[in-house]
This record gives structure tokens, sequence and C-alpha cells, in this order.
């Protein structure tokens, strides 16, 4: 007797999470929950602003949002957008007393999938870390790129981003170009097999521990540091390095790289 009361209840309790499954999906708020995200976003970043097509619910339990864009008001043509990202809480990070999600979205041909973890049980401040992986990102499609950097890049980038009060980005771009804004051995942009990079960022330096571009005719190599701008392009650089060309006969050619993102200053030694 006591084993049929067993099965009953456990029948019974399946069934209850069954049909509180199915009308979570039926009678999912999408409106309320996209307006909490939006107004919640605008609250936070005033400057910022995001907007997305649709919110549902996803299984595991998390959130499915389409066509996510972000971007700034004071210049619209900056803006990332993801086709799709999921979002759901890891039950290992609530369990160490924290808040802790994972991330996966499609975006610019590629993907990205990762953790972002909070020091507690209230996400309202920033992560106290977060690690994410991506790999077939189109860089020619993201228009923030382009704006920020003043000029077209184009290839396909693979790599991580770690943040853990600092912040370290691992990355390889395959195929790919980078336009120059004045001629550099008699060339306006740089046609590239891979370019392979390092760099961190602790304060308002941006540390470049290694930058290896390789191309059918060059390979250079360089490291240093960028001083942030609060206009990127006005960045400024100091970097050192050498590069070798296939029409000098692949001789080195030490250089060293100063000025700004927007007006580098290139000296050969």
């Amino acid at each position: 007797m006591l084993r049929k009361i067993n099965k009953t209840h456990i029948y019974y309790t399946l069934f209850t999470l069954l049909l509180l499954i199915f009308f979570l999906y039926a009678r999912f708020p999408s409106k309320v929950v996209e307006t909490y995200i939006v107004n919640a976003a605008a609250e936070r970043y005033p400057q910022a602003f995001v907007s997305l097509s649709s919110v549902s619910v996803a299984l595991p339990p998390g959130l499915i949002l389409e066509n996510m864009l972000f971007g700034f008001r004071d210049d619209l043509e900056a803006n990332i957008r993801l086709d799709q990202c999921r979002v759901r809480p890891r039950l290992l990070g609530y369990l160490t007393g924290r808040s802790s999600f994972a991330v996966r979205a499609i975006a610019y041909g590629g993907s990205l999938q990762g953790v972002v973890n909070y020091a507690d049980f209230t996400p309202k401040k920033i992560p106290s870390d977060a690690e994410v992986r991506f790999q077939g990102i189109n860089l020619d499609k993201i228009a923030y790129l382009k704006k920020k950097l003043g000029r077209q890049i184009s290839g396909a980038l693979g790599g991580s981003y770690r943040y853990k009060g600092d912040s370290q980005l691992d990355f390889t771009i395959q195929k790919g170009s980078y336009q120059l804004l004045e001629q550099m051995f008699g060339m306006d942009k740089l046609d590239f097999n891979t370019l392979e990079g390092q760099l961190s960022l602790k304060g308002g330096v941006l540390k470049v521990t290694r930058l290896n571009l390789k191309g059918a005719n060059f390979n250079c190599s360089l490291k240093g540091d960028i001083t942030l701008n609060s206009d990127f392009k006005k960045s400024v650089l100091n970097m050192s390095g050498s590069v070798e060309i296939a029409a000098l006969n692949n001789k080195k050619i030490s250089i060293l790289l100063t000025g700004t993102l927007d007006n580098v200053q290139a000296k050969y030694i």
C-alpha cells in the first residue's frame, strides 16, 4: 500500500510540474518582460539604449531574446546586434551564494557562449567575473567596430574574453583585411592570413602583450601600450616591433608606432 501511495504522489507531482510548464509557456508575459528589460537597461545605463523584437521562455529554464540591439544615444550608428541571445541561471552558482548566468548568442554569422557571475544574489552591480568564448564572428558586419576604429576591418574572429577586475582578450582573425589611412610600403590596406594577439585592460591603459600579423608577402610583430581616450580614435599609441616584407628580401625592419589611432606615426629603423 505504501508503494502505491508513493507512486501516486510522484505522478501527481510530475503532472503538476508539466501543467506549470505548459501554462508558463502558454501564458508567458512576453511584452511585460520585454518592457522590463528595456526600462531596466535605460535606468542603469542612461547613455545607452537596448531594443529587442521578442522575449520567450527557454528550456532548461531561461529566456530567449530575439534581435537585440545595443547602442549609444549620441551615436546611433555605433551599435552591436545579436540575432538571438539565450540567458539561463546556473544552479551551481546560486548554491555558492551568488548570481550566475549562462549566456549563448548568435551574432554576425558566428556564436558566443560563456558565464557571467555576480558577487551576491542581486545582480545590480557590475559582474564580479565573466568568461566568454566566441568563434566565426564576421568583423565587416559590426557597425560599432567600424565606427570606433574609423576604418574598415574584415575577417573571421575567434577567441576568448575574461574579466575579473581587469580584462583580458585573446583572439585570432582569419583571412582578413585592415584599411590603412595612409600608404605603408606602397600598400593602402593590409590583407592578411592571420592576426592573433593578447590584450589586457587595466585602468585606462590597453596593454598589447602580443600582436602578430601574417600575410602572403609580410610578417609583422608588435607589442606596447595604448592609452585610451573617451574618443577611441584619439587613443595614444606607444608600440614597437618588427616587420618583414617579401619585396625587401624579407629583411627585418624595426618599427615604432606613436601618435593616435586615427593618425598613426610610423618610424622605421
